[in-house]
């Protein structure tokens, strides 16, 4: 059986990856502050000076973490947030965790603050595998044959095969939809033959086999006035498992509890020909029953003809009045019943229209019923949108709403805005984002209003090679005479190190590269990840090196990989500092330390003739060094066909051989760079090949 593959989903080929540096760390820091102009609520001049700092050190594969919180305007100033260690197995995509936890856990559950020890299944660690089951169908062919695939009526690949089985693996679907896939056999004797499968799937499966899982073990914790609080007088455990058991089906257990519940329950995911269900199921084991339990069934339908565009999504929650969850202070659930629902389809391309209702009730909150529907156009200009809600509630009056948006994008940048008839809000404002690279400039200004309340506003952000900036102004009027003029100044910029080598950049996101000169390659400015703008022809860049130190690249993603290219605009053609690209593959808060160019800082260009003096003519050879043997290797030498030749990678004040064989005899050349060559070299006389055997040092 061969196996066919219709898209290919895994990493891009990176032998020669730079691996992390075994020690990083970085420091980034965003702060900011107002000056206030006008107000009759606050004294006027600078107020709320406030910085947010982010560290993390990385020693070999664990990254410790934090996050401190500096606001001049709390009655404690300083405060810290989340302190964490972290360490990922990468072959078993599990991620470790002691500390203030991020809390592995499922959608359907809430996220308490603990802080403890937690493992959990992280599949973003390797991004490039296919964790959802492969879709799959056989077929064999009698004779060869030409065979075109449709998924869902969409002509996906054809291909010319021999006879023989195959298996037709990986093709695009539509998630909780009936996918349809035709494959139409034309037989090289002229035989048509057409085979057709159904095949459902849900971005929420796992593929067989496989599973997913969390456990998440400590303390509560609350902040009190900037100061982190643990409860010492409980625990909290929150953890779930899942595992693929058929293609179209899922399941799973999961527990949260402390000293006062337990609440275990189970949940199941079915891909079924008629759309997705979604079903979850708990209670608390030491008061079991509806009233500490809660049930919720999830149903979502796509249509697979894009010109339709047809879906539907609805679901249902269930909950007691005693069932409760870790990030609630309290038992008990303000609403008991809970039913939506949402219709959508496409009329052409540019036309989409929803309907959408539902209704909740509780003991508390009595009841609420909603119904509306939306449309939206896409025109030249922009797209324009249209909605309608009628609200009913056991409390409030009757209320119908209509809102009202607009799209206009120019340039690069757009005008939004949108108006609801509650409280006559009312928004307009343009933004341009910055383009990419160091030197991009972006801008806001806008506009709102409703009945109580109105506000101006202008804002411009600056993105530098060491820092980041933005710069606002607001002015705010509200009920009862409140008055507000201000502009606001913000700053960012980051301290990093990666093996020694320390530098500054922009504010770090999670994972950065320093990327500095080799200092036998001269003294040069790098220039990091040029860019060129659609349709423009001038050159931006990432990050520079300068007075300041190597370059950072503060914005690599862990896990996915990247190329890194640099550039020396100011350095001679022919030096070792030309168009180095490197490879990466970061991990969780690591650090690369990449070195560009080396001493082979030179290049050569000379014409080679024979013995008889004849050019060398599209000949092929090798480069060594003349005076003491080496492991280097070089590129290999070709001639044009006039005996001309290019070699690069050679140092200053070498002395270099060029080796040819010519008919089974080996011919050398031997040439001399300068003590003081930089770039290239040119030999403008000629250069006569001698025979190895006769050939001397002279």
């Amino acid at each position: 059986v061969r196996e066919l593959l219709l898209r290919t989903a895994g990493r891009r080929g990176a032998s020669k990856l730079v691996q992390p540096a075994d020690f990083s760390a970085l420091l980034s820091v965003r702060g900011g502050v107002d000056y206030i102009f006008d107000s009759n609520t606050l004294d006027t001049g600078l107020h709320g000076f406030g910085a947010v700092i982010d560290a993390a050190i990385n020693i070999k594969g664990f990254a410790l973490e934090g996050q401190f919180i500096y606001d001049e305007t709390r009655n404690r100033a300083w405060s810290r947030r989340d302190i964490r260690l972290t360490y990922d197995w990468i072959d078993e995509l599990i991620r470790f965790e002691a500390g203030d936890l991020s809390v592995g856990r499922r959608p359907l559950q809430d996220t308490p603050r603990m802080a403890g020890l937690a493992a959990y299944r992280e599949f973003p660690i390797n991004p490039y595998r296919q964790i959802r089951p492969v879709s799959e169908r056989g077929f064999e062919l009698s004779a060869p044959a030409r065979v075109e695939i449709l998924v869902n009526g969409v002509p996906s690949k054809t291909l010319a095969l021999d006879p023989g089985r195959y298996n037709l693996r990986d093709f695009p679907l539509v998630p909780s939809a009936a996918n349809e896939l035709e494959l139409r056999v034309r037989y090289i004797d002229g035989r048509v033959e057409t085979l057709y499968f159904s095949a459902f799937t849900d971005i929420d499966l796992l593929e067989p086999g496989l599973s997913d899982f969390a456990i998440n073990v400590g303390l509560p914790y609350r902040d009190n006035d900037g100061a982190r609080v643990y409860d010492n007088g409980n625990y909290n455990v929150l953890g779930y498992y899942r595992r693929g058991i058929t293609p179209t089906f899922t399941a799973g257990i999961n527990w949260e509890g402390d000293r006062y519940f337990d609440t275990i329950g189970a949940e199941a995911t079915w891909a079924s020909p008629f759309g997705s269900f979604l079903l979850n199921v708990a209670t608390n084991i030491r008061e079991p029953g509806p009233h500490t339990g809660r049930a919720s069934l999830q149903y979502s339908w796509r249509d697979v003809d894009p010109d339709r565009g047809r879906s539907i999504d609805a679901q249902v929650i269930l909950t007691g009045e005693d069932y409760r969850t870790l990030n609630q202070l309290f038992g008990g659930s303000l609403v008991s019943f809970s039913a939506q629902a949402r219709a959508g389809q496409a009329f052409g391309r540019s036309l989409r229209a929803q309907i959408f209702g539902g209704y909740e009730s509780g003991e508390e909150i009595g009841s609420r019923t909603f119904a509306g529907a939306s449309i939206s156009r896409q025109f030249d200009f922009g797209n324009v949108g249209l909605s309608g809600e009628y609200l009913r509630s056991a409390n409030d009056e009757d209320a119908v709403v209509v809102r009202l948006s607009l799209s206009v994008p120019i340039g690069r940048g757009a005008v939004t805005g949108n108006y609801s008839t509650r409280d006559n809000a009312a928004r307009l404002d343009y933004t341009r984002l910055g383009a990419v690279g160091v030197g991009s400039l972006g801008y806001a200004a806008g506009i709102e209003r409703r009945d109580d309340f109105n506000r101006q506003f202008a804002r411009a952000t600056y993105l530098g090679n060491r820092f980041e900036a933005s710069v606002d102004a607001s002015r705010g009027q509200g009920a009862g005479g409140r008055r507000d003029l201000r502009s606001s100044l913000s700053f960012g910029t980051a301290l990093v190190m990666a093996d020694g080598t320390f530098a500054i950049g922009r504010p770090v996101s999670n994972s950065f590269a320093i990327v500095g000169l080799n200092s036998e390659a001269g003294d040069y400015r790098l220039a990091v990840e040029p860019r060129v703008s659609f349709g423009g022809t001038e050159k931006s860049y990432n990050a520079y090196s300068g007075l300041l130190g190597p370059a950072v690249v503060p914005t690599l993603t862990p896990y996915f990989d990247r190329s890194i290219q640099v550039e020396a605009p100011g350095a001679p053609v022919g030096t070792s500092l030309g168009g180095t690209v490197f490879s990466v593959r970061p991990g969780y808060r690591t650090g690369h330390k990449l070195v560009v160019g080396s001493g082979a800082n030179a290049a050569a260009v000379g014409s080679l003739q024979l013995p008889d003096g004849a050019p060398l003519a599209f000949a092929s050879g090798t480069v060594r060094r003349a005076d003491r043997a080496s492991d280097e290797e070089f590129p290999p030498v070709f001639t044009n066909r006039t005996g001309r030749f290019f070699v690069e990678g050679l140092e200053a004040g070498e002395t270099y051989l060029l080796v040819f064989t010519i008919e089974g005899e080996i011919f050398e050349a031997q040439i001399v760079l300068p003590e003081e060559a930089i770039g290239i070299v040119r030999f403008n006389e000629l250069i006569a090949l001698a025979n190895a055997d006769t050939m001397t040092g002279d």
